[in-house]
């Protein structure tokens, strides 16, 4: 795996939002609407936007979130867990997907994204430079469980993306 140096999500959490996982059972879609994918990469603003929907963030308080994702696991080539400098789940992005990642967050810099688990914001951050090849999701206290990440994990497999 090459190193993930070269990305760096620079990442400021909501203290409080390592809360448990959630039981994916409790996001099961009604019958007849599409499943909720099991995790989303998307923009947030802590300002009103047309368009964006108010979500709860884990450890409290909101977010406006932008109403289409920019990374599903069918958008993730591979993906793994990581120990360097802590745990993170890394998540390597399609060749296809790349320029539209970079772009939508090149026009979003030192504003919030929000990292998605079964359709529940689990995890924000302050976006520090443009995201193309590489995504690093922090795993621990005040981010991700490992729970999550391994999940994410078997999304991204289930979707083709290798290991």
């Amino acid at each position: 795996m090459r190193p993930f140096a070269a990305l760096l999500l620079v990442a400021s959490c909501v203290a409080g939002c390592g809360a448990p996982a959630r039981s994916s059972s409790s996001t099961a879609a009604p019958a007849g609407t599409p499943a909720v994918p099991e995790f989303e990469l998307r923009l947030a603003s802590g300002q009103e936007r047309e368009g964006w929907v108010v979500m709860p963030v884990r450890g409290g308080g909101t977010l406006m979130v932008a109403p289409t994702p920019l990374l599903t696991p069918k958008d993730i080539k591979n993906a793994a867990i990581s120990s360097n400098s802590g745990d993170s789940l890394i998540l390597n992005v399609r060749e296809g997907n790349r320029a539209v990642l970079q772009a939508a967050t090149g026009d979003h810099m030192y504003k919030h994204l929000v990292f998605m688990v079964d359709g529940q914001v689990a995890y924000m951050a302050l976006l520090g430079m443009p995201l193309n090849r590489q995504v690093a999701i922090r795993i621990g206290p005040d981010a991700l469980t490992m729970d999550e990440a391994k999940r994410c994990l078997e999304a991204v497999k289930a979707h083709g993306g290798g290991k």
